[in-house]
């Protein structure tokens, strides 16, 4: 059984660059560009700043639900009608 750690040489597809390459320079860049991100502390007590929050929150989500259901819509077969 192979090492669930170990870097794979290839992908499932058999091309040489793998998938594992390219999630960890998607990580290397994600780690450098937290770096730049100001660390502050949110002030839970400014009703109108978690509103704010709340209401970005609510969005994305909207948003990410609409993707998904998008996705899974055109991910469906079509029905075939059924003969009378």
């Amino acid at each position: 059984m192979a090492d669930c750690g170990a870097r794979l040489s290839k992908t499932m597809d058999g091309k040489g660059f793998g998938k594992g390459l390219m999630k960890s320079d998607m990580c290397a860049s994600f780690w450098s560009d937290v770096g730049v991100l100001p660390n502050c502390d949110i002030n839970k007590s400014n009703p109108n700043l978690m509103k704010a929050i709340d209401n970005i929150f609510k969005s994305r989500f909207r948003e990410w639900k609409f993707d998904n259901q998008r996705a899974a819509k055109l991910q469906r077969e079509p029905e075939v009608p059924a003969k009378e």
